[in-house]
């Protein structure tokens, strides 16, 4: 039976392979590893576009709620879908240095273990369905709660973004190649983008430690957010320009996505709106 989606048919094509043992061989395996890394790119990009806006648009009703004083909270399905969301993140991260293979190997095998692997729920309120209770509502959480889980929901989708780490092979090797074209892209473009990309990260992340020793003030948690969002906007695009074959829409992207995130005198500014990245 052939499977149905990219990601299935890509891995059944490689696991039926034998080991790479002449150069029209090795272009095959190649070339299917470069299809792979590039659907399992533009997932980490789409979940994560997914994820802030379920989060930004959530947010955004809880202020409007809070001016209201009346908080009719969050239906605990929802509540639950997101909860298996962050476990099966969390159970990939757990697993992953057992398996062998490269990241995106190994999530299109997890991925046909776990179908709703990097799925993100799209925020739904059942308010006007739900007629079970004799209020009128089913089973509810808290805003504040529904916050917390989805909050957690993103701490987590961070450790999964760092353990995508290169092998000490891999490093080595793009360091040897690292004036080699790659796809259409310039690779001085690539190496000016990802020069880029580290000092953005490195002034968010001094936004953390404490600019006077006499004044120290803990951020408070929309702070905290708002920095750990913009290091997965600046993590997400770091992970792109690793593409072993990109274009120049993807590129585009990156250098629209990093301009979203900008320090102005110690202050952070990030723009939350989302930005489809293109698969091709």
């Amino acid at each position: 039976m052939c499977p149905r989606s990219i990601s299935e048919r890509i891995i059944h094509k490689i696991s039926k392979k034998d080991p790479p043992d002449n150069s029209s061989n090795l272009r095959r395996y190649q070339n299917s590893y470069h299809e792979l890394e590039g659907a399992y790119v533009a997932q980490i990009c789409w979940t994560w576009e997914a994820l802030n806006w379920n989060y930004k648009n959530f947010e955004r009703k809880r202020a409007a709620v809070d001016k209201n004083k009346f908080d009719h909270g969050c239906p605990a399905q929802m509540a639950q879908h997101f909860q298996q969301f962050q476990v099966l993140l969390q159970r990939y991260v757990e697993n992953e240095p057992y398996e062998q293979g490269r990241r995106p190997e190994i999530y299109a095998r997890m991925r046909l273990l776990a179908p709703q692997l990097l799925l993100v729920p799209e925020y739904r309120d059942y308010e006007d369905d739900q007629k079970d209770d004799d209020d009128g509502f089913g089973s509810r959480i808290s805003s504040a709660s529904f916050l917390m889980i989805m909050e957690d929901c993103i701490r987590t989708f961070m450790n999964f973004l760092k353990a995508d780490k290169e092998k000490p092979y891999q490093i080595l090797k793009s360091y040897l190649c690292g004036k080699k074209k790659r796809g259409s892209v310039d690779p001085s473009l690539l190496n000016v983008l990802s020069k880029v990309n580290k000092k953005k990260k490195t002034k968010v992340e001094e936004l953390r430690r404490p600019r006077n020793c006499l004044r120290k003030r803990r951020l408070n948690v929309e702070e905290e957010m708002e920095i750990l969002m913009s290091l997965i906007d600046l993590k997400v695009v770091s992970r792109v320009l690793r593409i072993a074959e990109m274009n120049e829409e993807q590129l585009h992207w990156c250098e629209e996505k990093m301009s979203k995130v900008r320090v102005t005198d110690g202050k952070l500014h990030r723009d939350s709106t989302p930005t489809f990245f293109p698969p091709h």
